[in-house]
């Protein structure tokens, strides 16, 4: 499994793609395909066209054009409640608690008892050698009430990374993992800060200021197959290749994965619903020392 996530941070042979749409449900057919996608994929980054498609393209494969389908589903998790996390300080921002506080955020009981998961990383992997390129250049997060809007941020190299806010207070976002020529600082009244991981690989997005608890898990895929659940556990992939691929999900926090193998047909939403499993005295990881040189994959 961990081969598996390490392939989608790294160059590999199967290149996956998404089409983002809204609104179906699980049997709905689409009203009509979703135009090719470009042959060179959006880019917002400092990377050069080029670079980027050395990353995600490295074979010149052939850009996928073939019917697509979706799968959708609920991240559950199963096990003990999720612990305090020790040495935090909400003095300064006592809404930042309810996001912060625990190892990882549960939504709703679910039917037999397990938990919906928030901030769960889910990708898909493993059909045929083919190019689909990103298509957007931003992802974008944003942070209010003290919080991020996200635990876990997915994205794909070649996208900036944008982080605004809608409070007053100011903080600094950065990349652990990554050089920051200039300190930027993001507020209401700022545009957003723009973040631009250098390559593919798993960062840490900090804040270089006072608030201490601030952290997100930050993805940054070869593929755009992927997406993170929101706090009711759910998660949405569209523009999925025909044919059979493997849906994954990974909780960085507890270093826990599940994944599932799948059949995708044409203008369908499949339904994948996975489960974790935590056992808080075996399963809390040490908090990774976080150093500007080091690139860890949790």
């Amino acid at each position: 499994m961990r081969t598996r996530w390490l392939a989608l941070l790294a160059p590999f042979v199967c290149h996956l793609a998404a089409c983002k749409g809204q609104g179906l449900k699980p049997g709905e057919s689409y009203a009509a395909q979703p135009a090719p996608p470009p042959s060179a994929p959006a880019n917002g980054s400092h990377l050069k066209p080029e670079e980027v498609l050395a990353f995600v393209n490295p074979q010149n494969l052939p850009t996928y054009t073939g019917p697509t389908g979706s799968i959708e589903g609920t991240i559950t998790i199963t096990g003990d409640a999720p612990p305090d996390v020790p040495g935090l300080d909400f003095k300064k921002c006592p809404a930042a608690r309810a996001t912060y506080e625990k190892l990882f955020r549960v939504g709703p009981t679910q039917s037999g008892g397990a938990r919906a998961l928030a901030d769960a990383l889910v990708a898909v992997t493993g059909y045929g050698s083919f190019f689909i390129p990103e298509r957007k250049p931003v992802r974008s997060v944003t942070f209010e009430n003290c919080a991020l809007d996200a635990r876990t941020i997915d994205m794909t190299i070649g996208q900036r990374l944008e982080v605004g806010s809608k409070d007053e207070l100011l903080f600094a976002p950065i990349l652990a993992q990554a050089q920051t020529p200039a300190l930027m600082l993001a507020s209401k009244n700022t545009d957003p800060v723009g973040l631009y991981p250098p390559r593919p690989g798993y960062y840490t997005l900090i804040d270089r200021m006072e608030l201490s608890y601030l952290r997100a898990d930050v993805y940054t895929m070869l593929q755009p197959l992927h997406t993170v659940t929101t706090l009711d556990g759910h998660y949405r992939i569209d523009g999925i290749p025909v044919g059979n691929v493997t849906v994954n999900t990974r909780l960085a926090r507890i270093r826990k994965e599940a994944s599932r193998a799948v059949q995708v047909d044409a203008n369908t939403v499949q339904t994948v619903d996975l489960t974790l499993d935590f056992k808080a005295a075996t399963d809390v990881p040490n908090e990774p020392v976080i150093k500007r040189s080091s690139m860890p994959i949790p």
